[in-house]
C-alpha cells in the first residue's frame, strides 16, 4: 500500500492518495467526506476500501478542515468546491482516466457540484446534504448553518423530491450512473433530500440502508455500521469498474 501526501500549490490544500498494490491508473475514487471530517479520520476506512477494490482513493482536507491552514469561519463553500475541482484536475495530471466521486453528507453536496463541472465515471451520494445557492460565497461563520440559525433547518425542510438548485443540477448534468444511498434512520438529512438528488439523475440506483442513523458514530456498535456502509461502497466500485454501461 502506497500512501502519498500532497498540497495544492494554489492554497496549500492538503490531499492524499492511497494506492493499493493491485491498482492502476485506469480508475480512481475521489472520496469526499462529511462536514468536519478529515483525511486522518477516514484513513483506516479508505485503506480498507482501496484494498478491497484494488482502486486508488484520493482524499482532501477542505478549507477549514483537518490540517488546512484556513480557519473554518473564513472558508466558503465555493472555496471548498474549487479545492475539490483542483484535486480532480491533479488526478488527471497524474494519469488517472476514470474518476468515481463518492461523497457522504457534506461531501455528497460537494460531489454533486463537481458533477456539473467535471466528467465523472460514476457519482455516489451517501446521505447527501444540500445548501442554499445564495450562501456559496458566504464565509462559513455568516451562513445559516455556521450560525446554527433556524433558517438552516427551514431550508432543509423545504426540500421536496422536485427541488432544484446548483447541486441537483450537477447530478442532472452527469451522464454516467448515479447511486444515491439513504440512511433509513437518518435524523439529520430528511429522506426528501437524497430523493431529490435521485430524481435529477439520468441513470442509476437508489439504495436504502436500514437501521442506520446519519452518523454511525451515534449508534451502538458503530464499527458494524461502518462495515455495512463500506460493503455497499465496495460493491458499487467493483460493479462500475466491471460494467459495460456505455458512458
Amino acid at each position: 500500500m502506497n500512501i502519498s501526501d500532497y498540497k495544492l500549490s494554489l492554497d496549500d490544500t492538503p490531499w492524499r492518495l492511497t494506492e493499493p498494490a493491485g491498482a492502476n491508473k485506469e480508475w480512481c475514487v475521489l472520496w469526499l467526506q462529511g462536514f468536519m471530517s478529515t483525511i486522518e479520520g477516514h484513513r483506516e476506512g479508505v485503506t480498507r476500501m482501496a484494498q478491497a477494490t484494488d482502486t486508488t482513493f484520493a482524499m482532501l482536507d477542505y478549507a477549514g478542515h483537518g490540517v488546512s491552514p484556513i480557519p473554518l469561519g473564513e472558508a466558503t463553500r465555493m472555496q471548498q468546491h474549487e479545492e475539490v475541482m483542483a484535486v480532480y484536475d491533479e488526478l488527471g495530471k497524474l494519469g488517472y482516466k476514470k474518476i468515481i466521486a463518492i461523497g457522504g453528507s457534506f461531501g455528497g453536496y460537494m460531489a454533486a457540484l463537481l458533477a456539473s463541472k467535471r466528467e465523472l465515471a460514476c457519482l455516489v451520494l451517501r446521505a447527501p446534504a444540500n445548501y442554499p445557492d445564495d450562501e456559496l460565497e458566504t464565509p462559513y461563520r455568516d451562513t445559516a448553518a455556521g450560525m446554527k440559525a433556524e433558517a438552516h433547518r427551514i431550508f432543509r425542510k423545504s426540500i421536496d423530491v422536485h427541488f432544484w438548485n446548483s447541486a441537483t443540477e450537477g447530478v442532472a448534468n452527469h451522464n454516467g450512473y448515479t447511486y444515491v444511498i439513504e440512511h433509513a434512520e437518518d435524523e439529520v438529512i430528511d429522506s426528501s433530500i437524497p430523493k431529490s438528488y435521485f430524481n435529477a439523475a439520468k441513470h442509476g440506483n437508489y439504495i436504502l440502508i436500514p437501521g442506520v442513523k446519519h452518523s454511525p458514530k451515534q449508534m451502538p456498535n458503530p464499527e458494524h455500521y461502518y462495515q455495512l456502509i463500506e460493503m455497499w461502497i465496495e460493491t458499487i466500485v467493483k460493479a462500475i469498474k466491471h460494467s459495460t454501461y456505455d458512458q
